[in-house]
This record gives C-alpha cells, sequence and structure tokens, in this order.
C-alpha cells in the first residue's frame, strides 16, 4: 500500500458509543472538509454490542472495520492506522470530551515539520478525583525518572502524529488505553519533534472503560520495553541503582544491627530478583528484535 505523505487520515476506536458516534463522525468530517489537503475517516469498531458499527455506517464517507470481539483500544488504533492510506495520521476519541473543531490547529502545527502534535488539556486536573490527581502526579514522576524529561498531557486521546513514526514502535505500543501514553513517552525518549497544543476537555457522559492502575503498569511494562530497546544503558544504570537502593543498603543496615543471617539472605534474594528482572527485560527484547527482522524480511 503506498501513502500520501501529504494527506490525513483520521483514526476513530470506538467501543459501545452508539450513542455519540455518529455526532463525532459528523463533527470529524465538517473539520476535516476546511482542510486544504487529501483526509479520510476510519472508524474501527472494537467488537461493540450496542449497534456502534451499524450507527457508523450511516454516515456516508467513512470507513468502518469492525474487530469481532474487543481487544483493546491500543490494539483498535493499530488496526486503523495500519489501513491508513495517508502519511499523517489523526485520533480523538469517540465520546465526543475533545474539542473537535481543534483539529486545523494541530495541523497547522504539523506543517511546521513536527513529528507529533497533542492536544494539551488545560483542565483535564480539574476533573480529577484528589486520589486520581494524585495517581497521575506519581505516575508522571516515574516517566520522568525513566525519560529525563517533562512529559506535560502523556495521554491525551486528540493528536496527530506521522504515520511512520507509529508503525516503527508497533512492538512497544500498548494494546489497551495507555497506547497513547506509551506513544509519547517514547517519542519523547527517541527526542522526537513535539508539540503541545491547549485544549479544553470536557466532561464524559456515562460510564469510563478505563482501568488506571492495569493500564498504568502495562504502561510502565511497555516504557521499559522501549528503553531498554533504544537505550539499554539507560535502563540497567536505573536498575543498579535501584538495586543500591532497595537491596545493598537494607542488606548492609541488617548486617550492622548483627543480623547476619538476615542480611544474607535478603542479599541473596533481593539480587535474584533482579537478576531475574534484566534477564527478562533482555529475553523479551531479543524476541522483539527477531519479530521485527522476520517482518522485514
Amino acid at each position: 500500500m503506498t501513502h500520501d505523505k501529504h494527506g490525513l487520515s483520521f483514526i476513530i476506536p470506538a467501543y459501545n458509543e452508539h450513542a455519540n458516534i455518529a455526532g463525532t463522525l459528523r463533527r470529524t468530517q465538517q473539520v476535516l472538509a476546511s482542510l486544504d489537503i487529501p483526509t479520510e475517516i476510519v472508524l474501527v469498531d472494537d467488537g461493540s454490542t450496542d449497534g456502534t458499527p451499524e450507527a457508523a455506517q450511516q454516515v456516508a464517507g467513512v470507513k468502518v472495520i469492525s474487530h469481532p470481539v474487543n481487544i483493546g483500544y491500543g490494539n483498535a488504533l493499530k488496526t486503523g492506522i495500519r489501513a491508513a492510506h495517508h502519511g499523517w495520521v489523526g485520533i480523538v476519541d469517540a465520546d465526543g470530551t475533545y474539542p473537535i473543531e481543534d483539529i486545523p490547529k494541530l495541523v497547522d502545527e504539523m506543517r511546521k515539520g513536527f513529528d507529533m502534535v497533542i492536544g494539551l488539556r488545560t483542565n483535564v486536573s480539574e476533573m480529577d478525583l484528589p486520589v486520581k490527581r494524585g495517581f497521575r502526579w506519581v505516575f508522571k514522576t516515574i516517566v520522568k525518572l525513566f525519560v529525563g524529561k517533562n512529559i506535560h498531557d502523556p495521554n491525551s486521546g486528540l493528536r496527530v502524529f506521522k504515520r511512520e513514526l507509529a508503525v516503527g514502535l508497533f512492538p512497544f505500543l500498548c494494546g489497551t488505553f495507555s497506547f497513547t501514553t506509551s506513544l509519547t513517552i517514547l517519542a519523547t525518549g527517541m527526542s522526537c519533534f513535539i508539540k503541545y497544543v491547549p485544549v479544553t476537555y470536557s466532561p464524559r457522559g456515562g460510564k469510563s472503560k478505563v482501568r488506571h492502575i492495569r493500564d498504568s503498569l502495562r504502561t510502565l511494562q511497555y516504557i521499559v520495553q522501549g528503553i531498554t530497546f533504544f537505550n539499554p544503558i539507560k535502563f540497567f544504570l536505573i536498575l543498579s541503582v535501584l538495586m543500591i537502593l532497595f537491596v545493598c543498603i537494607p542488606a548492609m543496615v541488617l548486617a550492622v544491627f548483627w543480623m547476619h543471617t538476615l542480611s544474607l539472605y535478603y542479599m541473596i534474594f533481593g539480587t535474584t530478583v533482579v537478576l531475574l528482572i534484566g534477564l527478562g527485560v533482555l529475553g523479551d527484547i531479543v524476541r522483539i528484535s527477531a519479530n521485527q527482522k522476520d517482518a522485514r524480511e
């Protein structure tokens, strides 16, 4: 498949969004029609059971791809990106929470040579409960430790990026709701040109499908994979520092207080765990490298 580098494919993943999908598609069509580049809209239905694909098919000019079962937000985006005909890919959630009318602002920034332009939700913290706000801060702090840079809104669902960027990172991109987070973090770690454009986020109607703890842990897994693949020295330096802090120093403290047997067991078990983590990550990178080699052949 050839790809038009000067066009924009907009991917909208949907799961049980019957009430919102037609309005989201029509709004997106109106905005894309105002652009002076070739565009297309790809709706990826991720195994909905409420008639979402049927509602989407009522909107003319939209390509609808349906998964037989639900396999995750990130996997739905990957399906859409694979089917995209243009070199630029845009994404937006189907629930109407993002200001679709701001898409031209993102496209204008892409024209300047950026690899990815992200809609920065300036009011997202105002909608978070205190617990979620604290959890978001902890997560961003951990990410900064691994990446070494501040990331303002890693999981914004409104963005435009180069298709080749995402395809090259597919093995490291989460298949669930943390797809956007892992894409942002890895692109930042690779020193890609990224621009944030302020947008206003709207409250979602109905129940969110995000599982924050599970998806965040899975995102950290993909981040570790990506960092190890692109910068293995950094990963093992971080792992070494963590070993000193949580294995070596506690073992020395136990030894100082004459708990030699406990200190020895702690050191052995801690070192074993660190070695197994390191071997596991390396093994996973070998697997990913082999898969990429097979794909090229």
